[in-house]
């Protein structure tokens, strides 16, 4: 799979993900910030200061941190829903 080697976040709560392999994937978190787990990202100071440590990306000083497989299967949820 590789490893993140950037994290840029867009506008509509989404980040762009780019791995060490050239790949890139963008991750809709919009639909997430209703949950308890997401919910300090739903303030855009917050959700823009994001970082990565090339396993997990990071918000703020350690607000939220989430594994890239994670953040894969969300890409992935979001993917197979809109196929049906």
């Amino acid at each position: 799979m590789g490893y993140i080697h950037a994290v840029t976040p867009l506008e509509g709560y989404r980040l762009l993900i780019q791995l060490n392999t050239g790949s890139s994937i963008t991750v809709d978190l919009s639909a997430k910030l209703m949950t308890a787990r997401f919910a300090e990202l739903s303030d855009e100071e917050v959700f823009n200061n994001v970082k990565t440590d090339r396993e997990i990306v990071i918000w703020g000083d350690g607000i939220l941190k989430i594994p890239l497989f994670e953040l894969i299967d969300v890409a992935v949820g979001v993917f197979r829903r809109d196929l049906y």
